[in-house]
């Protein structure tokens, strides 16, 4: 009966806890509650330490987790197929767009709401006070514009939307068939575009909702495109550039840093190389991501949490995940360190203007 059900996707209750979660780099085969928010401290730059703050999962992300478990297996087994063969012209990432199959999850509306600043239960389930806390904050002002630079299909960027109750969304993204599934989401302005060059003239000219005069965003979030644009440090220059005073940048980036670029059907190495280690600890690799580039690029780290990074899954399992740093940073008064590029550009070839996302 229970196998039956599972095919014909209706789950059985409570069936989230016996998911099979599979890591992306290793293929370790976990359950929910394997998956990692915390961290040992006593590990981490005195400075993460400080600041790291443990997220929890909560029903939005089981919500997600049993996406997959709620589609007969049929349904997922085409998904898969369609891709396979979507891929031998198109790249993975438009596959995935044109069939509305591998979303991603990074933070719940909840979790960003801590993290940016908001509530302090790691995104911990409260019954009637959640319920209430998210009336009063249908009932608050929104204000403020967020950027989300690399936005995929906009699934995250309504949680991070939401959870800081920002007045007006700008989303970019490359991918033709994600930016038709972004507009389909109703945000204020979609870029389609490889860099961010553009990207505050024309919010301007589109006389975007709450945009400052000057252009610049109250919050910018960067969710794992660190690792998957060609000039890496460079964009997180422009970044900081186009935050407002006081501003905020969320960054997250997959540990271990294993960066490539998606040119067509195929992958390469970015032409710009960060000085990072590609295995090792979480907690290693988020000290030297902010020891080697945050830091030397200019920003004060204000949180820190540890998320999973969950892909929905398909026939054969029924999520994928890879572990995340998420950074909440701001602009240092002292700004970029004189020798910053030289630790950036470690290894690397020359980087032509404009950071290619």
């Amino acid at each position: 009966m229970e196998r039956a059900r599972a095919w014909l996707g209706f789950p059985a209750e409570g069936a989230v806890e016996n998911l099979t979660v599979v890591c992306a780099h290793c293929n370790a085969r976990l359950t929910p509650s394997q998956m990692d928010y915390d961290a040992a401290r006593e590990r981490l730059d005195p400075t993460l330490a400080a600041v790291f703050r443990p997220l929890r999962r909560d029903d939005a992300t089981n919500d997600f987790l049993m996406r997959s478990s709620r589609r007969p297996w049929v349904v997922n087994w085409a998904q898969s197929y369609a891709c396979t063969q979507l891929r031998r012209f198109v790249s993975l990432t438009d596959a995935n767009a044109v069939l509305g199959r591998g979303k991603m999850m990074v933070l719940t509306e909840t979790q960003a709401r801590d993290l940016l600043g908001g509530g302090g239960d790691g995104g911990a389930d409260r019954g009637a006070d959640r319920g209430a806390d998210r009336g009063a904050d249908r009932g608050a002002e929104r204000k403020g514009t967020l950027l989300d630079v690399g936005a995929g299909e906009g699934e995250v960027t309504t949680q991070l939307a939401a959870g800081g109750s920002f007045g007006s969304v700008v989303a970019t993204e490359a991918s033709p068939p994600m930016c038709r599934a972004l507009r389909a989401k109703g945000f204020d302005l979609v870029v389609q575009s490889t860099t961010i060059e553009d990207v505050a003239s024309l919010a301007k000219k589109a006389n975007v909702r709450h945009l400052r005069p000057d252009g610049k965003f109250e919050c910018i979030s960067l969710l794992n495109v660190l690792d998957r644009c060609d000039a890496p440090f460079t964009l997180l220059t422009q970044l900081r550039s186009l935050l407002a005073p006081g501003g905020t940048l969320v960054l997250a980036v997959v540990i271990p840093f294993r960066p490539f670029v998606e040119d067509g059907k195929t992958h390469r190495p970015p032409r710009e190389r960060l000085p990072l280690p590609t295995d090792g600890t979480w907690e290693d690799g988020a000290s030297q991501l902010w020891r080697k580039v945050l830091k030397p690029a200019g920003f004060t780290c204000r949180r820190l949490a540890r998320t999973p990074y969950i892909c929905e899954g398909d026939q054969r399992n029924a999520a994928y995940v890879l572990d995340d740093a998420v950074f909440v940073l701001s602009a240092s008064d002292a700004g970029a360190d004189e020798g910053a590029d030289e630790g950036a550009d470690e290894g690397a070839e020359s980087v032509e203007d404009g950071a290619g996302i």
